[in-house]
């Protein structure tokens, strides 16, 4: 477990005598979370996790009210950051990054794209670089005297069993667990003419689209050589090894061009991992959705005392669990993948009748149209297309520049892109 001294917040900024801010301080304990799929004996593995006071989140509220006030007042924040947008999600961005795709295959254009990795982003945020950046952007002078206090004199020590380390500073970065997040730290990120930007909060992608494979690279290199300055100026690091890179094109024989990173060659992959949906290099969303069936079976096998036909839960309770907990895996960022293979979203619909025959103790007789008639559910394509109408709607709607640059088109049987699943 750690701890973090934590200055408290009311009652007027503290002195700037040390001794008498001590009681200003508390500890607020941390702890360390596993990372999926790493090494529990390397201390890297480890995610420390702060637990505020609700007293510490309500400050963080209204911080952070303040903070987005001021962005939304005076247009701060830039159009391709959905992180901290309004009435954006990680869908609107990957909608940008598919339809950006898929635009350029429709005109013989291949994309590459590179997805960086950063590491540790809320740990490595340059406290001193986030307070010139709040006065660049000309906050409030109290909000970021407030600001400044409120990352300051705090510490940490490990807990193993009963043993604690001493207490060491923390010099750089924010608490993960906190609400507040580098919103400006990353908000003047360079682009470039050539290149497509796209980021949610810290999570940042880079596409190139044009018929020659060589343009293509010498456009993503250009942008990511002003990104290695940029990066080492506000001493934000990438892991060079983890940033992945995949050439989405109808080419079959093509000549991969090299891309680099911090004079290391970027190797092109078949397939990655943004934002929760698995992009392959056709687009086709198979391996998504494989991802999409292994997550569901796991979730649910978590969940089968409440939801199996031994359970003595009501119907009603058992169909809000299924619902609220296991739909929406199946559902989640649809608008962008739901217009691939019928024979891909059958494994989907498979997995719901499944389901749902165990949750109503269905006899095999039964029809799996009927049993969802039965309590007014629909098929999951037809869900998903409800979901996909109403974030449209919104889409032509935004006046975000970035989603209004994307391509205006009228879906088809012959279109192949996500506003199919309208036609569908």
């Amino acid at each position: 477990m750690l701890t973090h001294k934590v200055r408290k917040i009311g009652g007027g900024f503290p002195s700037g005598n040390r001794s008498h801010d001590s009681q200003y301080h508390q500890k607020i304990p941390n702890y360390l979370i596993l990372r999926p799929g790493k090494d529990p004996t390397q201390a890297e593995s480890f995610r420390p996790i702060a637990l505020l006071s609700i007293l510490g989140k309500v400050a963080e509220k209204i911080i952070l009210k303040r903070l987005y006030h001021h962005v939304d007042t005076n247009n701060i924040l830039i159009p391709e950051q959905h992180g901290f947008g309004p009435d954006l999600s990680t869908t609107h961005q990957l909608l940008r990054v598919v339809e950006t795709i898929k635009s350029g295959l429709k005109d013989k254009k291949s994309t590459g794209a590179v997805f960086l990795d950063i590491q540790k982003a809320f740990d490595r945020v340059w406290r001193e670089g986030l307070i010139f950046k709040l006065i660049k952007y000309d906050f409030p002078s109290p909000l970021i005297k407030l600001i400044s206090s409120y990352l300051a004199d705090r510490n940490f020590s490990v807990r193993i069993n009963d043993t604690h380390s001493s207490h060491r500073p923390t010099e750089a970065g924010v608490a993960q667990g906190t609400l507040i997040s580098p919103l400006i730290y990353v908000n003047d990120i360079p682009t470039h003419h050539n290149t497509t930007l796209c980021m949610f909060a810290d999570d940042t992608a880079i596409l190139a689209s044009h018929t020659e494979p060589k343009l293509v690279a010498r456009a993503i290199n250009r942008h990511l050589l002003v990104l290695e300055d940029w990066f080492s100026k506000w001493k934000i690091a990438l892991n060079v090894a983890k940033t992945e890179a995949v050439f989405f094109t109808r080419k079959k024989r093509l000549i991969y061009p090299d891309i680099f990173l911090h004079n290391e060659k970027i190797p092109w992959s078949q397939n990655t991992k943004y934002l929760g949906v698995t992009l392959d290099n056709k687009l086709t969303f198979k391996q998504h959705i494989t991802r999409i069936r292994e997550n569901f079976i796991k979730k649910a096998h978590t969940l089968s005392h409440l939801i199996s036909r031994r359970s003595k839960l009501s119907r009603s309770n058992k169909l809000l669990i299924y619902s609220s907990l296991l739909r929406p895996i199946i559902t989640y960022a649809s608008p962008v993948w739901s217009f691939a293979a019928k024979t891909h979203i059958q494994k989907l619909e498979v997995l719901q009748n499944k389901t749902l025959r165990q949750i109503l103790r269905a006899d095999w007789y039964m029809r799996n149209a009927s049993l969802r008639n039965a309590i007014n559910f629909k098929t999951i394509r037809n869900f998903m297309k409800k979901i996909a109408k109403k974030f449209f709607i919104k889409i032509d709607q935004s006046d975000n520049i970035s989603i209004q640059r994307i391509e205006k088109y009228t879906p088809t049987r012959l279109t192949h892109r996500p506003r199919n699943i309208l036609i569908i």
